[in-house]
């Protein structure tokens, strides 16, 4: 069975931008830690893959934070970094997947209810 085959959500060739807190802030800081803006290549209700301007850790958990176009505002995330590679189309970049966890406090409930409907409406009628 294919990897395409074993997938449970369509994934959706959306660009929307993304802000991945690489680095948590220090103990008692009141400010962002260090945030990496980026772009997305893809969404669906489990995960997404984005192209960003610096390599992550593979098995990472991050904050990440999605603008999806339509919506009013931004959905907060708990991801965690399945895969990396370089760029092949934009040299100096990379190109990562991401695993939408379930977390307390998180959009998760509101991305999949979002990303739902836009499965539904990217789907073909059937005749």
């Amino acid at each position: 069975m294919s990897d395409k085959q074993k997938r449970q959500f369509l994934r959706l060739p959306t660009e929307s931008r993304v802000f991945i807190e690489l680095e948590s802030p220090p103990p008692g800081s009141l400010g962002p830690g260090k945030v990496a803006r980026c772009e997305t290549l893809e969404v669906s209700q489990g995960g997404l893959r984005a192209r960003i301007g610096e390599s992550v850790t593979v098995g990472a958990i991050l904050q990440v934070g999605v603008e999806l176009p339509g919506e009013d505002e931004p959905f907060y995330l708990v991801a965690q970094v399945r895969w990396r590679k370089q760029d092949d189309e934009k040299p100096g970049y990379w190109v990562a997947g991401f695993e939408i966890l379930h977390s307390m406090g998180s959009d998760i409930d509101k991305w999949q209810s979002a990303l739902q409907v836009m499965d539904v409406s990217a789907r073909p009628e059937d005749s």
